[in-house]
């Protein structure tokens, strides 16, 4: 097989596992986790349901793969923290910028994600699911961490707090759970989440003074 079939092949295969994981998200939004089946999402993915065995192995694998897609943005192999914001983040001259840079990153992650973290919350009585469900936090609490540390080694972190403690805060109260109090709950627009998201993280994070708003 020559270069350019090798190539055909991938971009084919690339498309697939697109249709796949994409009829996956919107099954497991419209049905949740237990309700929906292979077979369905291949009949949705207009696959056959070898295909998406094949690709994925289990329907937990499927899961995973949907919400790998709804953090990065699309299902390219790239981690999140390989992506052109992290860098813009990294080099970001002053305090405020960063932060501004890293909320706003962090909130459209929480936007995408949220949705598909709540149908795994909501089946995470199953064994597999629960176990994703806590992988996916500590990854989460990983990457934020990495994210701080950026902060640190920037001295962009206010005088006296550690990296540790900044992690938590940072872990705390910048996650799904309260993106979904507030959007959902609460009624409050991404914007305003957002916005709110910068204040506190300003204030808690880098503002040496000031108040919450």
């Amino acid at each position: 097989m020559g270069p350019a079939a090798k190539d055909g092949r991938r971009q084919r295969s690339v498309r697939t596992r697109a249709r796949v994981v994409d009829a996956g998200e919107r099954l497991f939004l419209d049905r949740g986790y237990l309700e929906t089946t292979i077979e369905a999402v291949a009949d949705v993915a207009g696959v056959a349901p070898q295909t998406v065995y094949y690709v994925f192995g289990t329907k937990r694998n499927l899961l995973a793969a949907v919400l790998d897609a709804s953090i990065a943005g699309d299902v390219e192999p790239v981690a999140v923290l390989e992506r052109p914001w992290f860098d813009e983040f990294g080099t970001a001259d002053d305090p405020t910028s960063a932060v501004e840079r890293l909320v706003e990153a962090s909130v459209a992650i929480l936007a995408r994600a949220s949705p598909i973290y709540e149908v795994i919350r909501q089946a995470a009585a199953d064994p597999d699911v629960g176990v994703l469900l806590q992988e996916n936090r500590r990854r989460r609490r990983d990457d934020q961490r990495r994210l701080i540390e950026v902060l640190g080694r920037s001295g962009h972190l206010r005088p006296g707090l550690d990296v540790d403690t900044a992690a938590d805060v940072f872990y705390g109260l910048l996650n799904e759970e309260v993106f979904l109090l507030l959007t959902g709950d609460c009624g409050w627009e991404v914007d305003r989440f957002r916005g709110w998201a910068t204040s506190l993280m300003r204030h808690q994070l880098v503002a040496p003074e000031g108040s919450v708003t």
